[in-house]
């Protein structure tokens, strides 16, 4: 097996067990407390409940799947710099811990559109 080969396969590997430790923590965070998991997950209360009731086998079947199933919920310049707080004025604790709160608000205003 070639280098290349070998590096691709070990990526397919990753990313099924990305998926798969998303798809559990998912399932776990929406049998735990659903509202909190819609949130924190972005998805819909649909799709939440579709993760809620697959069994292992739909799980393992799923996460075996060669595309990464989880994305980013944030795509914008605005959020990631909250995130990452790259400004000189955010270097305190406190301007850190308020960019992130900031960032929080950013998300939720944006999973309500989605929602809506």
């Amino acid at each position: 097996m070639s280098t290349i080969a070998a590096s691709n396969e070990q990526l397919l590997q990753e990313i099924r067990e990305a998926n798969l430790a998303y798809l559990v923590l998912a399932q776990h965070m929406i049998r735990a407390d659903k509202a909190q998991a819609l949130y924190r997950l972005g998805v819909s209360e649909e799709v939440a409940s579709i993760i809620d009731q697959l069994t292992p086998a739909q799980l393992m079947k799923i996460a075996g799947s060669n595309q990464l199933i989880l994305r980013f919920r944030f795509d914008d310049d605005m959020v990631w710099n909250l995130l990452t707080s790259h400004s000189k004025a955010k270097s305190s604790a406190t301007g850190a811990a308020v960019a992130g709160l900031h960032a929080n608000i950013v998300m939720a205003g944006q999973l309500a559109d989605v929602t809506a």
